[in-house]
């Protein structure tokens, strides 16, 4: 039997209790009305027995109440007590979320904020409660949720935007959710903000495009390079027949030598093209990744002494083998020195660092120099063929372009951050990653 049935029975049988009671009493008084001279001795008992019965309705009617009133006190107490637990977990849910959650007014006014959001900016909540968006963001990003948050405050909908803040020379991208918080009347009284970092998100999207877009490129490389294959193979053909008939010590020689070195140039070009297009073809074969360091930086350290670069090495010891041939990660590495070289030019430090990751089966490669870094406009074009911020004659804009496509053909990846003096104060320069994957037998 549940409460509220014992409840409906209780106060069954009062009801009956209070009925009798009040019908002996009134009785009673009627029949002492109407017997007015009957003697006293013959009705005491039938007036006793009413004012008792009246009593005893009186005492439960007051028990009944008093109980129903504690009843009522424990209900409150107990609910009083699961809305405080119920606030204590919301608290510590958004206490402990790694997520951005605020709430705002209609101007744009923080009106509270949880510890994770208050420590990213370097304070407590308290700090920045009353305090407007822009003491925490930029301008313009201030500008733009302060849009967002009219439009939920004036049509009372959820709304999703995207937006990049920078802290120090790292750019974060926050995936926010605007929503409504509205009074008993449906009316809305804040705004709260539930904003995600998608920063490693935003970076394997840009992955993704750059290998479908260099997917397309490898294609239309190919048919280009066979196109212009063919006449440069005639071009140094008779070239070389010319040379035989020419006297080594005249003008014509030279020029010829001239159209041989230029030709054998172009030749150059077209081979990597091809290198790039034919990156699926064949199995993998594996190295290791610091004796191929090690070869590439005999080769390039007279240089890097010349323009008095000072270099770091790093290498983790006993690293498993990389899936991938030696010659041609020697020539992804000499392509990332050589374009640190030509963006430090003189007093320069370039590191290169080998580190396990044991969790993902890769070995990372980190390729940084302190020179004048990339544009924020140009990261994205990087990988592109034929795209170069060097001046004319100092490179074609294919080393990158073949260099992804030797690390993505070897189920690697790669991926640029830089920072200039515009962007950053403190630390400039720019840093190439590559994940390389472990050798099968090697794996753990």
């Amino acid at each position: 039997m549940d409460f509220q049935n014992l409840l409906k029975r209780i106060r069954a049988v009062l009801i009956i209790a209070w009925s009798i009671s009040l019908f002996c009493f009134i009785m009673t008084l009627m029949t002492g009305m109407r017997l007015p001279y009957a003697g006293h001795n013959n009705f005491v008992w039938l007036q006793s027995l009413g004012i008792f019965a009246l009593f005893i309705g009186m005492g439960s009617a007051l028990c009944y109440s008093r109980w129903r009133f504690l009843s009522f006190q424990n209900q409150i107490s107990d609910q009083s007590k699961e809305i405080k637990q119920c606030k204590e977990k919301y608290r510590i849910l958004v206490e402990s979320a790694e997520d951005f959650i605020f709430t705002v007014d209609d101007s744009g006014c923080f009106r509270s904020l949880n510890s994770f959001t208050a420590a990213f900016f370097g304070g407590v909540p308290s700090q920045f409660v009353h305090r407007p968006l822009s003491n925490l963001f930029s301008q313009e990003i201030a500008e733009k949720q302060l849009k967002l948050i009219k439009s939920v405050f004036q049509f009372g909908k959820s709304i999703r935007d995207e937006f990049m803040i920078e802290r120090g020379e790292y750019q974060i991208w926050l995936s926010a959710n605007f929503m409504p918080r509205k009074d008993e009347k449906g009316n809305v009284i804040s705004v709260m903000c539930i904003a995600r970092d998608i920063t490693e998100s935003k970076k394997l999207e840009k992955q993704l495009v750059n290998t479908e877009k260099l997917a397309s490129m490898g294609t239309l490389a190919a048919g280009v390079a066979h196109e212009v294959n063919n006449p440069l193979g005639i071009i140094l053909g008779f070239t070389d027949l010319l040379l035989e008939n020419v006297d080594k010590n005249s003008q014509s020689y030279q020029d010829l030598k001239t159209i041989e070195r230029h030709g054998l140039h172009c030749k150059a070009v077209v081979e990597n093209l091809l290198s790039f297009a034919r990156q699926g073809e064949g199995q993998s074969v594996h190295c290791d990744i610091n004796e191929a360091i090690k070869d590439i930086v005999n080769v390039v350290d007279h240089s890097l002494q010349m323009n008095d670069i000072e270099l770091r090495l790093d290498m983790a010891s006993e690293l498993p083998m990389v899936e991938g041939d030696s010659r041609q990660m020697q020539q992804v590495l000499l392509n990332l020195i050589n374009n640190a070289v030509a963006a430090m030019r003189q007093n320069g430090r370039l590191e290169i660092k080998t580190v396990l990751d044991a969790d993902l089966e890769k070995i990372i490669v980190v390729v940084r120099d302190n020179g004048h870094g990339i544009p924020k406009e140009y990261i994205d074009k990087i990988f592109d063929p034929f795209f170069t911020t060097k001046s004319e004659g100092e490179g074609t804009g294919l080393g990158l372009f073949v260099s992804h496509g030797i690390i993505s053909k070897y189920k690697g990846t790669v991926t640029c951050e830089s920072s200039t003096a515009e962007t950053s104060q403190k630390h400039r320069g720019t840093t190439f990653t590559l994940a390389l994957r472990a050798k099968k037998e090697d794996r753990t």
